[in-house]
């Protein structure tokens, strides 16, 4: 496992991605912030490991979708630390929403910077997973927060709403008519319309919220003969 933060060594973790994909089936990133060098190594992972199984032409849409990933899970460890500081609690409806409205309106790129390293100091974190063997790959963004009740019902309804679209462009022209352009729930809903568009089966992305957790699944198949690890017992 390699733990992602700023580093003069940006160059020796890439080779040591690279190493790990061509000897292992199995490749753990683990990061507490978004960064340009979080970034280059979740590329770096993802053309590697797309690269060994010569599935080149699926780089952009996964980086894409793990990137958004990746700044979702940082964002919720980072709004539950806000929350806690403001001696609010992110699962009473009223606090939510009072916590809610003053995060959007004074949170910025610095300040996610300066909660990435309280993050790491309180023990929240983002693990990436890849998994993979020659019939597809599995990735799982984890991070070791829940989401508040309400940011779920809303991601859950874009999420049922992204599967009724087949263009990116017509969903966001409807979001934006309906005045919902920048709402919560928008980057998991065009994971979907994404993944659609590469003919891949938006139902072998998940997302499994649990007490004390948050991970987000995606499998990828790469041959006739990839089968789901998934387990719908627990699974929304």
């Amino acid at each position: 496992m390699f733990t992602v933060v700023s580093s003069p060594s940006n160059q020796q973790i890439n080779d040591n991605i690279s190493v790990t994909v061509e000897q292992e089936r199995y490749l753990t990133l683990k990061t507490h912030r978004m960064t340009s060098q979080v970034e280059q190594h979740i590329q770096h992972a993802v053309e590697s490991i797309l690269d060994k199984n010569s599935r080149q032409s699926l780089v952009p849409t996964l980086y894409t979708i793990l990137k958004e990933l990746v700044i979702n899970g940082c964002k919720a460890n980072q709004k539950r630390i806000f929350f806690d500081e403001l001696g609010l609690d992110i699962s009473n409806p009223e606090d939510y929403a009072k916590g809610n409205a003053e995060y959007k309106k004074i949170f910025s790129e610095k300040m996610a910077l300066e909660y990435g390293m309280k993050a790491k100091n309180q023990g929240y974190f983002v693990m990436i997973d890849f998994s993979f063997d020659t019939t597809g790959g599995t990735l799982e963004v984890t991070n070791n927060t829940s989401i508040a009740r309400e940011e779920e019902a809303i991601l859950r309804e874009k999420l049922k709403k992204a599967m009724g679209y087949e263009d990116i462009a017509e969903f966001y022209m409807d979001q934006a008519m309906s005045g919902d352009s920048e709402g919560a729930g928008l980057g998991i809903a065009l994971i979907i319309i994404l993944l659609k568009g590469e003919g891949i089966d938006p139902n072998l992305f998940r997302i499994i919220i649990e007490e004390d957790r948050t991970l987000a699944r995606l499998e990828i198949p790469f041959t006739d003969d990839f089968k789901s690890k998934r387990s719908s017992a627990q699974e929304g």
